[in-house]
C-alpha cells in the first residue's frame, strides 16, 4: 500500500503471488504487470510467492528459535 494502489489492487497481487495463480485484479489483472510496484513492494511480493510456494508452515519452523536448539 506504500505504492498508492488500491485495496483491491494490493490484495489481489498479494493473494496472486501467494497463491500462485498468476494475475490480480485491476492493475495487476490479466492485461497489466507488477512493473509499477517499487522495488521494496516487489521483494515483499517475492517472499509471498516463496511462502506460498514452500508452504508457510515449514517457513515459520525455519525462522522459530525451538527448531534450531540443540537437544
Amino acid at each position: 500500500s506504500i505504492d498508492n494502489f488500491s485495496v483491491t489492487t494490493n490484495f489481489s497481487a498479494v493473494m496472486a503471488c501467494f497463491n500462485n495463480i498468476g494475475p490480480g485484479l485491476e492493475a495487476v489483472g490479466p492485461t497489466c504487470n507488477f512493473g509499477a510496484y517499487s522495488i521494496f513492494s516487489k521483494i515483499v511480493l517475492i517472499v509471498d510467492m516463496l511462502a506460498g510456494r514452500l508452504e508457510i508452515f515449514p517457513i515459520l519452523i525455519l525462522f522459530s528459535r525451538s527448531a534450531w536448539k540443540h537437544r
